[in-house]
């Protein structure tokens, strides 16, 4: 078997999420035959290296990708574990019997689509602003945005972290009988809570938010609370939409 980059090899074995395995390499816990190794691009070979977590053998093999899209509840926390105790994914995803990972987040006052899968090099792409892969929220704010609002959110937008963040998108749906109104906006940035900073600044902060598109992957009609399959042509169309081939192949 050919070597493989250390990170990767502990990924596609589904051991840990990316980001948890990073920490543990930087804080020195894995070993190869016996030797620390603190550089996540170390080439390994599992048929021939030994590897070990905090001193525990580990029986490394590559799993089945599998990829999951769930229709994540308000107050759900969008990651595995929660420290406080409170209602997260993995409460929604015991049928699956891959240990998936969801892609990025979505905050807990937040509901609908997450991605959830074992293929880090596809999740490294997604969450990468550099892709540019858009995610699309349906989002009931306070008042109603005028044309001229719209119009600079999407040409001004608002400083985050001291870079511009602006929307590729912002699109009137309704006004509610309250005179309030639904809105869908389009967005490639990652940040925390974004959407909510951007409406808010602009001056309608936002009372409901529901995420329903990340790049050609739709909730559609998904229950809330249940998860589906991605079919093999899903992924296919956001590949090739997404040239996420052709990227892999240069190394991107």
């Amino acid at each position: 078997m050919k070597e493989e980059k250390l990170q990767k090899v502990l990924q596609t074995s589904g051991l840990d999420s990316r980001r948890n395995l990073r920490q543990f390499i930087h804080e020195g816990r894995i070993k190869v035959n016996n030797q620390v190794v603190t550089d996540p691009n170390f080439l390994v070979d599992i048929t021939r290296d030994t590897l070990r977590l905090d001193n525990l053998k580990l029986k490394l093999k590559k799993e089945k990708k599998s990829y999951y899209i769930l229709h994540k509840p308000y107050g759900v926390i969008s990651t595995l574990n929660d420290p406080q105790g409170r209602p997260t994914v993995k409460d929604y995803i015991t049928g699956i019997k891959e240990r998936v990972y969801p892609v990025g987040r979505l905050d807990y006052h937040s509901e609908g689509l997450i991605l959830l899968t074992n293929d880090g090099e596809l999740t490294n792409f997604i969450i990468s602003t550099r892709n540019k892969i858009p995610k699309i929220y349906m989002t009931k704010i306070k008042g109603t945005l005028s044309v001229e609002e719209r119009n600079n959110i999407k040409t001004k937008g608002i400083f985050l972290g001291n870079r511009r963040v602006k929307p590729l998108q912002v699109d009137f749906i309704k006004r509610t009988a309250q005179g309030n109104s639904w809105i869908r906006i389009t967005i490639i940035e990652g940040k925390k809570h974004v959407v909510r900073d951007l409406l808010k600044y602009a001056g309608h902060p936002v009372e409901k938010l529901k995420r329903i598109a990340v790049g050609s992957f739709q909730l559609k009609k998904l229950v809330v609370g249940h998860w589906c399959e991605l079919t093999a042509e899903e992924l296919e169309i956001f590949k090739k939409t997404y040239d996420y081939k052709e990227q892999q192949k240069n190394g991107k």
